[in-house]
């Protein structure tokens, strides 16, 4: 469900942008469609409300099931309801700009040779659009940024993954592919640490795969359950690929958890105490203890919100590695457990300075 504001002129702006995500319907079918998703019986219920009230609601829910059926009243068959997202950026010059990108890239895309540092150039800012559109955060950073100080692929969303996520993970070689993704395009946040400098994470992946004559993609199914198997959503948007639009599509694999509900839990998180105090917590524990550091850092799956070892074993050893699940006399299991005991202690002195106004 979209949320936008109402007006005149937004409902212009609404029914503009419509008319080009649904080139052959008539414009009065999506005027009487639109006002069925605004939840008006009547395009003139609508305009009549807004004639009488006097005044314009600061915002009303666009149900885009209820568009969608009555668009099908009318007898059109609409396979990929629109993206919310559209519908919250008519006006804000998004979706001008991008449709722009697109149209250009097309006639570049017919003889590229002499054009790929332009081609490179609209792409990327294909890529900047989209992740404005969505909410994505930062585009594909480059390396060489020295306020970050790690950077982490997609990992596990603990928010809605399920269980047995771990066999979908090989422990040597962490990362995640989807299937068939291909000519991706990476999005990351940030989260802030005490130094001013960075830990960045993977918020999204997009891939834009050549599709059949009927634009499917074989390998998306398989897609789509490592995704939900992850705790990511796998969503299809056709009209927004931007790499030889003709010819693909666009599928955008996205963390379930958001940007805000990630820096709570990055704010007190183990992870982020191991980063800040690597020197000192090293000089004080032996070889397995280095290890266990190394691990977490290294480990994109790490659970930020994780509250005690025993949380870390069911939520995170269980699948990823269960001989320290199994084995709690295990060498590095106790150096675990020594540091989660050292983290929730010193939590609590941290609690009680901010108590009572120590820091």
């Amino acid at each position: 469900m979209a949320i936008i504001p109402i007006s005149a002129g937004r409902l212009r702006y609404l029914k503009n942008a419509l008319q080009d995500r649904f080139p052959t319907a008539k414009s009065s079918h999506l005027s009487e469609a639109l006002a069925a998703g605004l939840g008006f019986r009547t395009n003139a219920a609508l305009l009549s409300w807004m004639l009488d009230s006097g005044s314009e609601p600061d915002v009303s829910a666009l149900n885009e099931q209820s568009f969608v059926a009555r668009m099908t009243d009318f007898g059109y068959t609409i396979d990929q309801p629109f993206a919310p997202e559209e519908l919250r950026l008519i006006g804000t010059g998004v979706l001008t700009e991008f449709r722009a990108n697109i149209k250009r890239l097309l006639a570049l895309e017919v003889s590229p040779n002499s054009h790929w540092d332009e081609i490179g150039a609209l792409r990327r800012s294909c890529s900047t659009l989209f992740a404005k559109a969505f909410g994505l955060g930062y585009v594909e950073p480059s390396g060489d940024d020295k306020n970050v100080v790690k950077r982490m692929g997609h990992g596990i969303d603990y928010k809605a993954c399920r269980m047995g996520w771990g066999r979908a993970v090989n422990v040597r070689h962490p990362s995640i592919n989807f299937p068939g993704a291909d000519h991706q395009v990476r999005f990351y946040g940030r989260l802030r640490l005490s130094n001013g400098k960075f830990v960045e994470y993977s918020t999204a992946v997009v891939s834009m795969p050549y599709a059949g004559a009927d634009r499917t993609v074989p390998e998306l199914p398989k897609a789509r359950e490592l995704a939900e198997r992850i705790g990511w959503t796998c969503t299809e948007l056709k009209d927004w690929t931007w790499y030889a639009a003709e010819a693909t599509t666009l599928v955008l694999f996205r963390r379930t958890t958001s940007h805000e509900e990630m820096e709570k839990a990055w704010a007190t998180s183990f992870k982020r105490w191991l980063i800040e105090n690597t020197s000192r917590l090293a000089s004080g524990i032996g070889g397995e203890g280095r290890k266990v550091i190394s691990d977490v850092i290294d480990c994109q799956h790490f659970p930020l919100d994780v509250i005690s070892y025993e949380d870390c074993r069911e939520r995170y050893l269980k699948e990823f590695s269960t001989r320290l699940y199994s084995d709690e006399g295990d060498p590095m299991a106790r150096a675990f457990n020594k540091l989660f005991d050292e983290w929730r202690a010193e939590l609590k002195l941290a609690e009680f300075d901010v108590a009572f106004g120590l820091t």
